[in-house]
């Protein structure tokens, strides 16, 4: 219950941010432009607070959760264990979203700077956006009984879980995901100046503006 009112809530603060953002290009207003940095940094809290929430529910053995009795289980050791967060589609959307939320924060900066920040935002923001689609669609919080009606009863708990697949026990499971995710929230930047300049019609200077790391006010 608090895992999908958490999804829900990101998914919410997100929209109102990309429409701030989208809204600021066209009109210009100031009020604009801090409701949608605003409602980005909502959106990364509370991002934040749905991952934190999701991998204490399997590092606590929570078996009533699908995900969780899917694929951890007890004998797991903590590496392994912390690496089911992801072993799932689930969970792979769930990392997904929140290397893209962490990045998400350097890039207001950087686009800020740059005067780009609501048309780079308002397209990173549809990426998030949709990600957070996908959690709604595809729970990580579905309890057993929810996956199951009629076949389990409410409020059972599984002793135990089915374990991660035994082609996964291995420590590339831990670092490879990681790297995996990490690549393609980074791919996500220069899709959203490459669609930002063609919204500002800056088809000549925004190869340099993506290629200046230097921040400034």
């Amino acid at each position: 219950m608090i895992g999908s009112i958490l999804v829900k809530a990101a998914f919410a603060a997100c929209l109102v941010s990309v429409v701030s953002y989208f809204q600021y290009h066209r009109k210009g207003r100031p009020l604009y432009l801090t409701a949608g940095r605003t409602a980005y940094f909502v959106t990364v809290a509370t991002v934040f607070a749905t991952a934190g929430y999701f991998l204490s529910l399997i590092l606590t053995h929570q078996f009533q959760y699908t995900y969780v009795w899917e694929y951890s289980s007890r004998e797991l050791p903590t590496p392994l264990l912390v690496s089911t967060f992801y072993a799932g589609q689930e969970g792979s959307f769930m990392l997904w979203t929140l290397y893209l939320s962490v990045i998400g924060i350097f890039l207001v900066l950087h686009s800020r700077s740059k005067g780009y920040e609501p048309e780079v935002m308002t397209f990173y923001g549809l990426i998030e956006l949709a990600l957070l689609t996908m959690l709604i669609v595809k729970n990580p919080f579905l309890l057993v009984w929810e996956s199951w009606p009629g076949q389990v009863t409410a409020g059972f708990a599984p002793t135990n879980g089915r374990g991660l697949n035994p082609l996964l026990q291995n420590y590339w499971m831990v670092i490879h995901p990681q790297v995996l995710f990490s690549g393609f929230s980074s791919m996500s930047v220069p899709y959203a100046y490459a669609m930002a300049a063609l919204l500002k019609r800056d088809y000549d200077k925004w190869g340099k503006v993506i290629r200046d790391n230097n921040i400034t006010e």
